[in-house]
């Protein structure tokens, strides 16, 4: 488990881009890195391809990378094999309710992943084997808060037969990492390097304190519309939020050590 510990102040501050003439790029802060467009394109296109295919077809799509609770928690046997029962932790990711669902997710995974995708130095995937390995720890990160929070809501709906889609535990990973250090300078968008902000930090409880209060049951009924009518996973929501919260120093120190 990473320190909560500030950041070496000598390190190059990542969200700071230059030109080859030396001057910052402050185009680029409007700009989501690669691996965040990626993500985002991925999921509008398994939403088209459910959409576009034939009604049993999609149902059938959307059960297998769907996650069931009651499914999962009756292990591997049950489900064909680890692999068949682990999987849906992920693929439910790619799968949204309607297209409110889908353009909310898309919207946050851009507005959370780029700050945090460019703190990782996460950006340019293709330009070497440095950033390609920053990237695909970022996608981990991301991942890996969808799979958690998909566990927070299994551990509490175990024995029902629901199906569990929809990208927000891994969205609001990024904003649990986000909060870690987004708050951290004299103005948001300030030149100078931000440092970790502690778990005790005002920021951080105050963002804490708003997630879990917008995440609950009242709340879920009054934003289900948006969820295609199909309920909100609040679980999943605060699952991924402390996962990315609680993990995100280790993850950017692993992905900043690539480069």
């Amino acid at each position: 488990m990473p320190s909560d510990g500030g950041s070496d102040p000598g390190d190059k501050p990542p969200y700071r881009l230059r030109r080859p003439g030396g001057e910052v790029d402050r185009s680029r802060i409007v700009n989501a890195p690669g691996v965040v467009l990626v993500i985002a394109g991925a999921i509008v296109a398994a939403f088209v391809l459910v959409a576009v295919a034939p009604e049993r077809t999609a149902r059938v799509a959307q059960e297998a990378a769907g996650l069931v609770p009651a499914a999962f928690a009756r292990g591997p046997e049950a489900n064909g094999g680890v692999l068949a029962m682990v999987s849906p932790l992920v693929t439910h990711m790619f799968v949204h309710a309607g297209i409110a669902h889908l353009a909310m997710n898309t919207f946050f995974l851009l507005a959370f992943g780029t700050p945090v995708a460019r703190r990782m130095n996460a950006d340019g995937a293709l330009q070497s084997a440095g950033a390609l390995a920053s990237a695909s720890m970022f996608l981990t990160f991301f991942l890996l808060s969808g799979a958690v929070g998909a566990l927070a809501f299994v551990a509490l709906h175990a024995d029902e037969y629901t199906l569990l889609v929809g990208a927000s535990g891994g969205v609001f990973g990024l904003l649990g990492g986000l909060v870690r250090f987004a708050f951290n300078r004299s103005t948001l968008f300030g030149p100078e390097a931000a440092r970790f902000n502690s778990l005790t930090d005002r920021p951080v409880i105050g963002w804490t304190a708003f997630v879990l209060l917008t995440n609950n049951p009242v709340f879920a009924a009054l934003l289900s519309p948006m969820a295609g009518g199909g309920g909100i996973a609040w679980e999943a929501h605060i699952g991924g939020y402390f996962f990315g919260l609680l993990t995100y120093p280790f993850f950017e120190r692993a992905a900043r050590g690539f480069r």
